[in-house]
């Protein structure tokens, strides 16, 4: 069972397994969105399963905290739309575009 949103197109899926991705992760979203907020679209996989939900919670709460934090420390307004969906058996996606991105998915759906 495939999402929809598995095609979605990004310029760079991350794969989150732990807290000390997190850092990284962040480095890689806001500098993508300072360069070019009208294109900017990032997937990220978090893990998915029985045992792993609060963990995945706290890794998304994290990272969406992290985002946000360090957008305004460079002064930038965060115009971000997110989508969150199952990507696979292993995963939970969540995708992180500009409102442009999605609107050019959704013309083309």
């Amino acid at each position: 069972m495939t999402s929809q949103y598995a095609s979605f197109p990004v310029l760079k899926t991350i794969s989150l397994r732990d807290l000390a991705g997190i850092r990284s992760a962040v480095d890689t979203l806001v500098d993508a969105y300072e360069k070019d907020r009208d294109n900017f679209s990032f997937r990220i996989l978090l893990p998915r399963g029985e045992k792993l939900t609060g963990k995945t919670k706290k890794l998304g709460m994290t990272l969406q905290g992290e985002f946000i934090l360090t957008l305004r420390k460079r002064h930038l307004v965060p115009q971000v739309r997110d989508l969150r969906y199952v990507h696979d058996e292993g995963h939970y996606g969540w995708l992180l575009a500009s409102p442009t991105v999605f609107e050019r998915y959704e013309r083309k759906g």
